[in-house]
């Protein structure tokens, strides 16, 4: 498996058979084979997350499909593409929380998706891909800001601990998981209870706003996990799983 950090918590993750992109935002897509099959996800509306200009892959890869969450606007580039004598309903997959879908690719294979609740807006993924697991947390994350109160920061707590316990004991091959650094002394949190849940092969931090030293600090100061998170050094950094 090949991952591709493009930038923030954008991802493409190439597998033997298929492309995977992540909350598109900003930063060079790299070039891909045309004979593969792409599906591009975005976790929720928020600009850092979701660019309409993932919609230019509809013209330009024979089978594309796109997987939003429900709020992503989208009711003007679906005009635009009709306009232009294509319709990108049946490109098209409309996502909640806490739902399962199958998408079916080419060869009648079936994508296996699962949505979680996020803890900020929209939906976790967890793809099932050709006996592969890959999961994007979007903005499902341990969002303790030191100006909230302390009611609210409990009940963030509460909320993201509750979604990590309903994958205790799953094993993924990828994880995308946040860690930001305007969290504070906040910023481990997340990805230590991901860690402490789930069984992961390997691990590639994101949202951290292009602060590549926290993730080096986090891999410095948690020593057993240094073999599975990815230390990520810029953005377009190509990562094969399989070498590392």
């Amino acid at each position: 498996m090949r991952v591709t950090f493009i930038g923030h918590s954008g991802f493409l993750v190439e597998t033997a058979t298929a492309y995977f992109l992540f909350d598109y935002f900003h930063g060079g897509i790299p070039a891909l084979d045309r004979d593969k099959p792409l599906v591009v996800f975005a976790s929720h509306k928020h600009r850092d997350h979701y660019n309409p200009e993932i919609f230019n892959l509809f013209e330009d890869y024979p089978w594309v499909h796109f997987v939003l969450d429900k709020d992503c606007g989208i009711k003007w580039k679906i005009r635009e593409w009709t306009d232009r004598g294509m319709d990108l309903t049946v490109k098209l997959i409309r996502v909640r929380k806490n739902q399962k879908y199958d998408l079916v690719m080419p060869g009648d294979k079936r994508l296996q998706i699962t949505t979680y609740r996020s803890t900020d807006a929209g939906v976790a993924y967890l793809l099932e891909w050709e006996g592969q697991r890959i999961y994007h947390a979007g903005d499902l994350g341990h969002w303790i800001w030191e100006d909230r109160s302390e009611e609210y920061n409990r009940r963030m707590a509460e909320r993201y601990r509750s979604e990590m316990a309903k994958m205790k004991g799953l094993s993924v091959d990828v994880a995308f998981v946040p860690l930001d650094p305007r969290l504070l002394g906040e910023t481990p949190v997340g990805l230590e209870v991901f860690l402490e849940n789930v069984r992961a092969a390997k691990v590639f931090p994101m949202h951290f706003w292009e602060k590549f030293s926290v993730i080096r600090r986090f891999v410095k100061e948690h020593p057993q996990y240094g073999g599975i998170v990815v230390c990520l050094t810029e953005n377009g950094e190509c990562v094969d799983t399989e070498r590392i």
